[in-house]
């Protein structure tokens, strides 16, 4: 009959639809996880053949690598479970990674892992890095700008104008001032 018919033509195309979808949701933003991945790769570079076979070794590597840390790397830690004295840490994976680590489960699967038991560890980020010398900085914002200056360790004090702003970072980079 008609009605059949036209229900199985709907069948098929909802289940094409589905497929579509599922096949686009499929593309891997090469931005995610970038710090879990980054700082775990960097702590598996630092462990030796030797400290690989004990988990409590590489525990220590990964406190040694965290005291030095910065800025997304430290909050990572602080993820991981490795944070110092002062801020202590958010959760307990510390040994899981550890684990892994010394069964030689590499950053990126790890860190996959670590997403299903802790999305916050997957949605940190590391902060665009400004091309300064192929940027207009006319089309910047004050903050983005001071942002670049805070990088640089350009003293910014008394500057209140967006041009005062992209004058002193000109001079730095020895940028040449289009009239």
């Amino acid at each position: 009959s008609i009605f059949s018919t036209s229900r199985h033509v709907m069948l098929r195309i909802s289940a094409l639809v589905a497929l579509l979808a599922v096949c686009h949701g499929a593309k891997e933003d090469e931005r995610d996880c970038e710090v879990c991945k980054a700082v775990i790769d960097t702590i598996d570079k630092l462990v030796t053949d030797a400290e690989r076979k004990d988990v409590e070794k590489i525990e220590k590597k990964m406190f040694q690598w965290c005291a030095t840390s910065k800025g997304k790397d430290k909050t990572m830690c602080y993820y991981i479970g490795v944070g110092d004295a002062e801020s202590g840490t958010a959760g307990g994976v510390k040994r899981d990674i550890s684990g892994s680590l010394a069964r030689g489960i590499n950053a990126k699967r790890l860190c996959t892992r670590m997403k299903k038991k802790d999305a916050q560890m997957c949605e940190l980020r590391y902060e665009k890095k400004i091309d300064v010398k192929n940027t207009d900085l006319k089309k910047l914002r004050v903050k983005e700008l001071r942002k670049i200056a805070d990088d640089e360790g350009i003293d910014v004090k008394g500057l209140v104008e967006k041009d005062e702003f992209i004058k002193k970072i000109q001079t730095h980079f020895g940028i040449k001032v289009e009239l």
